[in-house]
């Protein structure tokens, strides 16, 4: 197993955003030769992995000489001026192809950028390339009939998870340090896992969103439980990027409610109150992810936190069934746009679609009001904890080609079992961390996941922290292969 080490600027593709970001401030490097490095080691990465599905060269080199001219002057806009960013294909960047992995959409081009990627530049960010997601970003594994599947750095016959595989893929295997991406049932945090890094899906409301999902061709799949957040290589990093994209904005009213996270991010309470939910009965969930959630446990049990094994405070069940209907009414809305659907969508989204459109509208608002009442119970039931401690993922990344694992640990597994610890998080609007846990025997990541109160990002990414430091005192652990 690789570790991170202290960041050299000798190869710059290795460091990280606040390594960057110093190298940058004490004149070490240059925000071109920056990109030039990220854009030769993808060169060398993507051809085995598929992250990666457009390159916006030309832009990304004029961003970058803006940003040397203005570390040069000592005028940086932020502390991600000059850093690159990659960005998720289902995300509209303005001038660019956004397919959404989907055919239907293969020549359709964002006339403007999404509330996040704009800021983004604002803060003076190299966006330079477009992540691979699964159709519509609605699966758990990255594969489309456009691109072709990404693969997992630390194996190359499994998946990254989806839909924001592309994402975590480059990221971990060095293809720039930062990466946005949607998270709408698990998707930013359980490839964040299966590729050893950081995923950060916050409170709804705390990335600002443009109606219809920055972009009239896309209006919302999944309501409001698919969010934009950040992948990374610590938390440090993926809070750097939260803090350039998480400010309310008008145009959307969810925004309003929250205000920006705090600079200084504020100290967990100490003793915080976690309730660790090691696994769930009738559930399976893979030995190494139960284990991971039990060792982080410990860890912040000896960290001086109150930490007490417990049930669920949820039924993924019923998360699944509710989440279904949501995104079934989504897809079928987007679909019916197109007469000849059928013949060009993959037989997950196919599948999904059908149903949407046999689906009733008072089906559809009863499924929202259900949502309603889950979010009203979950401010009671998460009264008196800090955070729930768990396993990011019920699975290890499964082999490539299939869309779901058939087995987890030993027991049959659906299209949903993976999610029996993410979509839960999305319904409920809050917040949640997913960051690496001890690599399992088979030599890949397990994942865990700290999920807090609506609104309490602060306090549910500093205990993330403080978990990250108390078990990768060295850094996070890199995919052999890629190291």
């Amino acid at each position: 197993m690789a570790i991170v080490q202290a960041d050299s600027t000798s190869v710059p593709w290795r460091l990280s955003a606040s390594g960057l970001q110093a190298a940058y401030a004490a004149g070490r490097l240059d925000p071109r030769d920056v990109l030039r490095s990220v854009l030769a080691r993808l060169a060398e990465v993507n051809p085995k992995l598929n992250a990666v599905v457009l390159v916006d060269e030309a832009r990304a080199q004029a961003a970058a000489t803006a940003s040397a001219e203005r570390w040069r002057a000592g005028r940086p806009l932020s502390p991600l001026d000059g850093v690159p960013v990659t960005v998720k294909d289902n995300i509209p960047v303005g001038g660019l192809r956004a397919t959404w992995g989907s055919r239907l959409f293969a020549e359709h081009v964002a006339p403007d950028d999404e509330i996040a990627v704009a800021r983004l530049r604002a803060a003076g960010a190299v966006i330079w390339a477009k992540t691979n997601t699964p159709e519509l970003a609605m699966a758990g594994i990255t594969d489309n009939l456009l691109f072709g599947p990404t693969r997992n750095p630390w194996n190359l016959d499994r998946t990254p998870g989806g839909s924001s595989g592309g994402a975590a893929a480059a990221v971990a295997a060095g293809a720039g340090p930062l990466a946005v991406a949607t998270d709408a049932g698990g998707s930013i945090r359980r490839p964040a896992c299966y590729c050893g890094l950081i995923g950060i899906r916050p409170s709804t409301g705390r990335v600002a969103r443009l109606p219809g999902v920055g972009d009239a061709a896309f209006p919302p799949l999944a309501g409001d439980s698919q969010v934009i957040g950040p992948i990374a290589r610590s938390v440090a990093d993926a809070l750097m990027l939260l803090r350039a994209i998480g400010l309310p904005d008008a145009r959307d009213r969810a925004s309003l409610a929250l205000a920006p996270l705090p600079d200084p991010l504020p100290p967990a309470p100490r003793p915080a109150r976690i309730r660790l939910v090691a696994a769930i009965p009738g559930h399976p969930c893979a030995a190494a992810e139960s284990a991971a959630a039990e060792a982080a446990g410990t860890a912040l049990a000896r960290l001086g936190h109150a930490v007490e094994l417990g049930p669920a405070l949820w039924d993924p069940e019923e998360m699944n069934a509710l989440f279904g209907t949501i995104v079934a009414g989504g897809v079928a809305r987007v679909v019916r746009r197109h007469p000849d659907w059928a013949e060009r969508t993959t037989p997950i989204i196919r599948g999904i679609a059908e149903a949407g459109l046999k689906l009733s509208a008072p089906d559809y608002v009863d499924a929202i009001d259900r949502i309603a009442g889950l979010r009203a119970r979950a401010a009671a039931d998460l009264a008196g904890i800090e955070a729930i401690l768990s396993p990011a993922s019920a699975t290890l990344p499964w082999e490539i080609g299939a869309p779901f694992p058939a087995e987890i640990d030993g027991r049959k597994a659906g299209p949903r079992a993976g999610g029996a610890f993410s979509t839960f998080v999305n319904l409920l609007g809050l917040p949640a961390v997913a960051l690496p846990g001890p690599v399992s025997p088979e030599g890949l990541p397990a994942g865990v996941q700290l999920a807090g109160r609506f609104g309490s990002d602060a306090t549910v990414i500093a205990l993330a922290a403080e978990l990250e430091a108390a078990l990768w005192p060295e850094g996070l652990p890199r995919p052999p292969a890629f190291a």
